[in-house]
């Protein structure tokens, strides 16, 4: 019994000649990719970061009200919260 079956050695051979034949000038653009995350880094440090910080902080306050508080994973919505609006300044010292 065959691993790859006739159609799937079809598909795999003009993907190789697609990867074989495609010029460097096309991998090269990456500012579509820039954008991309520049946008994603904005949002996770601005407005939409910050409510869900009070959300994650909200739910923690709500878990030690109710007094089922888990004390990692309240240390870890703080430490990630912590890392998440310091990553400017982390980035910055390196």
């Amino acid at each position: 019994m065959a691993i790859l079956t006739h159609s799937h050695r079809r598909i795999a051979a003009v993907a190789m000649a697609l990867a074989v034949v495609s010029t460097p000038a096309l991998a090269q653009d990456l500012s579509p990719l820039n954008t991309f995350f520049t946008t994603l880094g904005n949002a996770l440090t601005g407005t939409t970061g910050r409510a869900l910080g009070l959300v994650a902080l909200a739910a923690v306050g709500i878990v030690f009200l109710t007094g089922r508080m888990n004390w990692g994973f309240a240390a870890s919505v703080v430490i990630g919260l912590v890392i998440l609006f310091g990553s400017a300044t982390i980035l910055a010292g390196i």
